[in-house]
């Protein structure tokens, strides 16, 4: 098995060659050129070689072509010799008038002939005839170098042993017949001797021929040789034009290799620049807190940097594939790109995390100029200010805090001060009620309205004399008194001390209440004041209206506790019929001093989540089913509320 760490040094020493490879590539014309040139050489030699070869076949054939050219020509001259010996008469008085009185001997004089000459058997002259003894022959000049004859006996069957006929010629006269013109042109035609001496040349006595050259016996003329000599030599493969074009073609792309590797290096050196710009710029692109974005003039993406990927959470592949969007807004096509984009002061805006989170950001965008001053996209920059605003926004939810805290010190010494001058009145209040009611009932003619009057005060002194006493029992910072009791009677006497004033502003209320539930853990008090502040805020959300006016309360066991905690919880629900909540949420209505009503203090829902969130409760609020809102809380069972708040 190969180890990973074999294949990356395998890698890392293919990079190097082809590295390597890479630099020397300025070279690779010249060194093609020179195998180029190489395989020339290579074909001129074959090719010199090969027309060497063809030019001595060449010779040898023309030479054994004029061989028999001329043999044949011999024997024509022979043949006819001996036709003109046959004709010859007897040898008379006056042999040289026999002689040239024959046709077959002036017409070879005319031909070729030089003389002729008539021996007897003993070898005496005869006769004899030349050729510028002939009438009306031009005088021709001596004919200089060897001559040759043909013999022809005169002899036959009627006159044996009577003679010979020879006739001398010019071998040159021979060789340089016109009819070898296109052969004299091309060679020069020698005649030698068994001893190499010339006999007879095509050429005059100067410069030879020096091409190919061939020779063979000529059989005609005893030990004679005919040679064969080209007048021009063929010219090696060296000195040929192609090879001088290719030498200079091989100096040309030299000279264009310098050049080349020059400009290479010029070019290596650029790119090193480049590189290392691009690098640098890169670096600074990559190392950058802000986001930045590039667009053509169209709103597509051409760029954008490692943070601006991150803080849309996708990447560059993505962003340039299919830009996603961005709640109405994309990272790769904006509809920014108009005239208003690249204001200076920037703008801000909300775009729409990967994972779903909201981000604010705010926009710098300009126009991208290219290298001749034109204009072809924007350049954006790009500031995440999320945890920014979430600090300016936490800083002024403290400042709110601190004013409501404020507000809440001076309430809380105002409320001190109306706890300690009210207590004193509610007392009397509380004494003289049931003075009244005790003097009312010694009375022979008791009047019922008159004694349930009084005793509605009473219970009413006493509630307040209560609230009080827990107002002041708050501000001593004193726990409140925690029993055990049933939810559904605190329910029944919190309707029953509403009840007379809500039926006056013509409100009815029906209960629902659930006999099954166990016990909860609470503040009597406190709880009690929770219950008639939700009656009181569903009678108020109800006046002034036209329609129906009914609060409809039930108490049931929730099964559907909060996050983590078993079920089994004592709910309350109180459900009217007024406006609903407008859209708001429970967080809104629960803000101190917060309120839908004009004269209202924006205190009373906030100390009812207080008092619940004390006893580990929850407060609901929603919109009802049909019309109205509906407020509902939930208790702990007394067992998860003594062992949240053991004694």
């Amino acid at each position: 098995m190969v180890k990973p760490s074999q294949l990356s040094r395998n890698d890392t020493t293919a990079h190097s060659w082809l590295s390597d490879w890479s630099r020397h590539l300025w070279a690779m014309p010249l060194l093609l050129s020179v195998a180029f040139t190489a395989l020339v050489v290579v074909w001129a030699q074959d090719n010199d070689r090969l027309e060497r070869e063809t030019l001595k076949r060449s010779v040898m054939a023309d030479t054994l072509s004029l061989e028999a050219q001329l043999a044949s020509r011999l024997e024509t001259e022979t043949a006819k010799l001996r036709a003109a010996a046959a004709r010859l008469p007897a040898p008379g008085f006056d042999g040289n008038r026999q002689l040239a009185a024959l046709p077959e001997i002036a017409a070879g004089l005319d031909r070729r002939w030089i003389s002729v000459i008539w021996l007897n058997a003993l070898g005496q002259i005869v006769g004899e005839t030349r050729r510028d003894q002939r009438p009306g022959a031009q005088r021709q000049a001596q004919t200089e170098g060897i001559t040759l004859h043909l013999v022809a006996p005169t002899s036959d069957e009627r006159r044996p042993q009577t003679g010979q006929l020879i006739a001398r010629y010019d071998p040159a006269d021979l060789i340089k017949s016109k009819d070898f013109w296109w052969l004299a042109a091309q060679y020069q035609v020698q005649l030698l001797s068994g001893l190499d001496q010339v006999i007879v040349s095509t050429e005059s006595p100067g410069p030879v021929a020096v091409g190919e050259s061939y020779e063979m016996p000529f059989q005609a003329i005893g030990d004679a040789k005919l040679r064969l000599t080209q007048r021009v030599r063929q010219p090696h493969w060296f000195s040929t034009l192609p090879v001088i074009l290719m030498a200079g073609f091989l100096a040309l792309i030299g000279a264009a290799t310098v050049l080349l590797r020059r400009q290479m290096n010029k070019v290596a050196k650029a790119k090193s620049a480049w590189r290392t710009e691009a690098a640098w710029r890169q670096s600074l692109e990559e190392s950058a807190l802000v986001g930045l974005r590039a667009r053509d003039m169209e709103g597509n993406l051409l760029f954008a940097n490692r943070t601006f990927c991150d803080m849309v959470g996708y990447t560059l592949t993505e962003l340039l594939e299919q830009p996603p969007s961005l709640d109405g807004r994309t990272p790769g096509k904006s509809r920014s790109a108009n005239k208003e984009s690249g204001k200076p002061e920037g703008q801000e805006t909300r775009w729409r995390h990967r994972d779903g989170r909201m981000l604010d950001v705010m926009v710098f965008e300009s126009p991208l100029v290219d290298g001749q001053g034109q204009q072809v996209g924007w350049m954006g920059s790009f500031v995440d200010v999320t945890e920014r605003k979430r600090l300016e926004e936490l800083e002024r939810r403290q400042r709110e805090v601190l004013a409501n805290h404020a507000r809440l010190s001076t309430l809380g010494e105002v409320a001190s001060t109306l706890a300690h001058e009210l207590n004193q009145p509610l007392t009397s209040i509380v004494s003289y009620s049931a003075g009244i009611a005790k003097a009312l009932e010694r009375q022979t003619h008791l009047d019922p309205d008159l004694v349930a009057a009084a005793q509605a005060l009473s219970g009413h002194a006493s509630q307040a004399g209560d609230i009080v006493h827990r107002i002041r029992a708050r501000l001593a910072r004193r726990d409140p008194v925690m029993e055990s009791g049933a939810i559904n009677p605190m329910v029944a006497h919190a309707v029953a001390l509403l009840e007379r004033d809500l039926k006056r502003s013509g409100v009815d209320i029906s209960l629902d209440l659930d006999n099954g539930l166990p016990a909860v853990y609470m503040d009597r008090i406190g709880i009690e004041q929770v219950i008639s502040n939700l009656l009181r805020n569903a009678g108020d959300a109800m006046a002034g209206g036209t329609g129906k006016k009914h609060i409809h309360v039930r108490t049931w066991l929730s099964l559907e506790p909060p996050l983590g905690q078993p079920p089994g919880w004592v709910a309350v629900e109180v459900t009217d019929l007024g406006t609903g909540l407008g859209g708001r949420n429970i967080e809104t209505l629960t803000e101190p001093f917060f309120s839908t009503k004009r004269e209202g203090t924006g205190l009373g829902l906030a100390i009812c989540r207080s008092i619940l969130e004390s006893h580990g409760g929850i407060l609901h609020a929603q919109n009802a089913p049909i019309a109205g809102a509906q407020f509902s809380f939930s208790l702990p069972p007394e067992a998860l509320s003594v062992e949240a708040h053991p004694s």
